[in-house]
């Protein structure tokens, strides 16, 4: 019998990709070259179940149900039209768009997105986005246009996986013996806005041409996107990258450039651009579990002494400094002033008085101490990692103006660096975790007692702080049962007030996405003025930035 489902919908406005581009007349035509996410020579493989696969398979040729715009936390309508959740949060309806064809003219229907579900369910290599392992229980068609996930308890935190099935065509697929070692067609039939052009391929680029027939219309109510094709141009290494970008070679760069602003942006003021967006976040793990760390105190004193900005001021490496709830500044209108009352700004004069409030002196040899034990501890980092390493120093300076002896210890990485941190053998030590859809997914990471171990035994997720508070466990929990997004903001607000107040470890800085641009020859790309999506090639982000470009006239 079909489940009742709430008439409460979480249905979308037909995407319109517009951001950004205030024009009122449309312009098509130009081929945007971007560099490949791949160094070396290219390897042809467009299949969506590969992790070898070239950035252009995923969202170029196969699209997902909808997208997880990580950058604005929202999930946005694309080959679904909408979804809503049953009454008891157990399944999950998507309404197809009825106006999909694959590029070979053949009609995309629910039949497609079953199969596809079903060959992640029979073989666990295919399933990428890691669905079936998050209690999903069975996919079924209730029409051609409709499907339903069924799962097998509350976890309404499983959209943004959704986001990354990639749906294939049954007609095509059905046939193949191996999905999971098929190159992926020489012409990959997909419902995406390009289609490769044959004959490109060739050791250090290739050409995508843009399907006349795709779905989604410009504002001139022709097919999108408005640019006739991408090049991908690949390199031998991230100098040769950065010389394409710098030089003008490509239109859309994402590679490290040294002292970008007198290499690049000087070069042409007037077209070249960038802008560098947080990525994952990296953290000064403090082991809570450990003296003197299991006071909270002491580690709020430490966290009051350390200077975000002037550490990625020093690293010069586009890192971008981490506020100290550690929330991406896209999503700091979701924190309550209330929240942001626990917030600790840098104040190393604080943070002495906190240090002696708790019994703290400095000794003859300017160390704090009590009890004739002084505040001196190694702080690990893995060994050659150059921009890590000159952060921890540069913490370690800014830690001795207060009397607390951080002394760098290079470690080798993955071992024995990351066996320290996961069996807690440690005190302090640089780390990261994932930022994932939002910032419940982060903190889902890091900080919940499910993740604890005690000092000896392997933590698992990225807890290795041996950090564990019964209020942001169920904020945690209650988080992934609400399908109401005021609610999980609320929900959130508690996570963070509990980490700003406990300071189970200091947030240092989010790694960048890189980002060059050039409007020279397109303009549409988001900024940090316009930011519609976070501007990476990989997965499905890359995409809104495709279907936006006009060239300039």
């Amino acid at each position: 019998m079909q489940k009742k489902l709430i008439f409460l919908m979480i249905t979308f406005l037909l995407l319109t990709v517009t951001a950004g581009v205030m024009a009122q007349e449309v312009n098509r035509g130009g081929i945007v070259n971007v560099t490949a996410s791949k160094q070396g020579v290219l390897v042809k493989n467009f299949n969506p179940f590969s992790p070898n696969a070239l950035h252009s398979t995923f969202g170029g040729f196969y699209e997902t149900l909808v997208f997880a715009n990580s950058y604005k936390g929202e999930i946005e309508p694309w080959l679904a039209e909408s979804y809503q959740w049953s009454e008891d949060l157990k399944t999950l309806r998507f309404n197809l768009r009825e106006n999909v064809k694959w590029n070979d003219g053949e009609e995309f229907n629910a039949d497609d997105v079953i199969f596809t579900l079903k060959l992640a369910e029979e073989d666990q290599a295919l399933d990428l986005a890691g669905i079936w392992g998050q209690g999903l229980e069975e996919v079924n068609k209730l029409d051609d246009y409709t499907v339903e996930f069924v799962f097998d308890g509350v976890n309404t935190t499983v959209i943004p996986q959704v986001g990354s099935i990639y749906i294939v065509p049954e007609h095509i697929w059905k046939d193949v013996e191996d999905p999971s070692k098929w190159s992926g067609n020489e012409n990959p039939v997909g419902t995406g806005p390009f289609m490769f052009e044959e004959g490109t391929f060739a050791e250090q680029s290739y050409r995508l041409k843009s399907n006349p027939d795709y779905w989604q219309l410009g504002e001139d109510g022709e097919p999108l996107p408005y640019v006739d094709g991408v090049q991908y141009v690949s390199a031998t290494g991230n100098s040769q990258a950065a010389m394409k970008i710098i030089s003008g070679e490509v239109d859309w760069g994402t590679y490290f450039i040294s002292n970008i602003e007198q290499t690049f942006v000087q070069r042409d003021p007037e077209h070249n651009h960038y802008w560098l967006p947080e990525g994952n976040i990296v953290y000064l793990n403090l082991n809570n579990g450990k003296e003197p760390f299991s006071n909270r105190n002491v580690r709020r004193a430490l966290a009051m002494a350390i200077d975000q900005e002037e550490i990625t001021t020093i690293m010069n490496s586009g890192a971008v400094p981490a506020h100290h709830s550690g929330v991406k500044m896209g999503y700091m209108d979701w924190l309550t002033d209330v929240t942001l009352a626990n917030n600790w700004g840098f104040d190393p004069a604080a943070a002495e008085a906190v240090l002696n409030e708790e019994g703290y002196s400095k000794n003859d040899d300017g160390i704090m101490a009590r009890d004739g034990e002084e505040l001196s501890f190694e702080l690990y980092v893995p060994t050659g990692w150059t921009d890590w390493i000159t952060a921890v120093e540069t913490v370690s300076t800014q830690l001795n103006e207060i009397g607390i002896d951080a002394q760098v210890r290079q470690v080798s990485w993955p071992s024995p660096f990351n066996d320290n941190i996961i069996n807690g053998d440690y005190k302090l030590s640089i780390d990261y975790t994932n930022s994932g859809f939002s910032p419940y997914y982060q903190f889902n990471n890091i900080l919940p007692s499910r993740h604890y171990a005690p000092i000896g035994e392997a933590a698992t997720g990225h807890s290795q702080v041996r950090y564990r508070n019964e209020e942001v466990d169920q904020a945690i929990a209650e988080y992934s049962k609400t399908a109401d997004k005021a609610e999980q903001i609320e929900l959130l607000n508690v996570i963070v007030s509990e980490f700003l107040d406990d300071t189970p470890m200091v947030p240092l800085f989010f790694n960048p996405v890189w980002f060059e641009y050039s409007t020279r020859n397109f303009v549409g790309w988001p900024s940090e003025e316009d930011p519609y999506t976070a501007p990476s090639t990989a997965g499905m982000a890359k995409m809104p930035v495709f279907l936006n470009l006009q060239p300039v006239e």
